[in-house]
């Protein structure tokens, strides 16, 4: 076992959703040197019923029935442990009031003792506590003792609308009562510095490597659009943050050119029903992470269409650098302040906009996408990863 400082983390994304998150790209690579003890985001008696959730629980029995205290779920990564909390009461549709405190306290409890347990077992008692974008368990209590406890931000917590209804006020505590905040964007450290003075940034990275590949295989689903058609691709959640109108009105007019989302649409957020029957607008659904790199690869244009408003303005955009990571070109709304990545992107906010974006791609020289390449692994989660403990550590 390794003499650095193990890290807990307590994340929003369990370990095996379909997309990664920043806790968890992070959370892998401190495992690589350290003890990492992931804790998921805990499943409720609600979710017991779901059928989308039944692959997730099933690879989770053995905790649940208390045959197990934890999961090992990487061969290659065998000081990353995996924390699955005890069954927990729904809550979030709860109104602030002494039934929703009573439960919380209960639930928070549920998962203190499950984290206790996994900790206990290893003989940890000094550890980084860091909860990562996840306030309303934010863990304090007198028998969990971090070393330093750290709030980690990925988004600005009003604009998410299912957690923003309890988040936004549990995010103000667990601000204040944390001894380092490191945000991933420049100006949801200007926010939450204004709460502790002690606050960092570190941005989103890409994990480079994954996006190296010695062969691309064409995208079966490109095959059924044909290859001589420009492929605009979008990778990514579909939600809130997409401009769903901005794509329509571009894709009526340019009906030469495909517009390709690969993501998981979110049923409560998502506003695109009538691009649906448009004809060059494909909505794939997900796909297999080791899918991603050759639907990118094989794409024209890679596309990042969000909508400008307070949300999306805090957001340091993930996807340039994964499309960056196989020297993409990449055409973006201007939602937040994009200026890092200097002349290696073009931006839009209507059809001429547009229009003029392509044009310059068509034009573009291949030493551009070198760079890009270049900023990608420069950006890679590996540097990231190091940054955000250097700060923890040199406090």
């Amino acid at each position: 076992m390794s003499n650095k400082t193990p890290i807990v983390m307590q994340g929003l994304t369990r370990f095996d959703e379909k997309y990664g998150a920043t806790s968890l790209f992070l959370a892998k690579e401190w495992a690589k040197d350290r003890m990492v003890f992931y804790i998921d985001h805990p499943f409720t008696y609600k979710d017991k019923l779901s059928s989308h959730l039944k692959h997730s629980l099933k690879v989770r029995s053995s905790i649940l029935e208390g045959r197990n205290l934890f999961l090992q779920p990487y061969t290659e990564l065998p000081q990353f442990i995996n924390i699955t909390p005890n069954i927990v009461y729904p809550i979030n549709f709860l109104s602030e009031g002494s039934l929703y405190k009573f439960l919380k306290q209960k639930n928070l409890k549920q998962i203190e003792k499950s984290v206790m347990k996994v900790l206990k077992y290893f003989g940890v008692t000094d550890f980084y506590y860091i909860n990562s974008f996840n306030p309303v368990y934010n863990i304090i209590s007198k028998t969990f003792v971090p070393k330093k406890t750290i709030y980690h931000c990925v988004d600005l917590i009003s604009g998410e609308r299912y957690i923003a209804k309890h988040g936004i006020k549990a995010e103000v505590k667990a601000v204040a009562k944390a001894d380092q905040v490191i945000t991933t964007s420049d100006q949801l450290k200007d926010r939450l510095s204004k709460l502790n003075s002690k606050t960092e940034v570190v941005h989103n990275g890409a994990d480079f490597s994954h996006f190296q590949l010695d062969e691309y295989p064409y995208p079966e689903e490109y095959s059924k659009l044909g290859e001589e058609r420009l492929k605009v691709v979008y990778v990514g959640n579909l939600g809130l943050r997409i401009n769903y109108q901005l794509i329509k009105s571009i894709a009526l007019k340019h009906t030469d050119i495909d517009f390709i989302f690969i993501g998981p649409i979110n049923e409560r957020e998502f506003e695109g029903e009538d691009l649906v029957p448009i004809t060059n607008i494909h909505f794939l659904g997900a796909r297999p992470s080791s899918a991603v790199p050759n639907f990118i690869y094989h794409a024209d244009i890679c596309m990042i269409p969000f909508v400008i408003n307070d949300l999306t303005s805090c957001i340091y955009p993930l996807k340039i650098n994964e499309y960056f990571s196989i020297g993409k070109p990449v055409i973006s709304t201007e939602f937040t302040n994009l200026s890092s990545f200097q002349d290696l992107l073009y931006t839009f906010s209507d059809v001429k906009s547009f229009e003029k974006a392509i044009l310059e791609i068509k034009q573009e020289n291949i030493e551009k996408g070198s760079r890009r390449k270049e900023f990608a692994e420069n950006n890679d989660w590996s540097n990231k990863a190091r940054t955000f403990l250097e700060i923890i550590e040199n406090d």
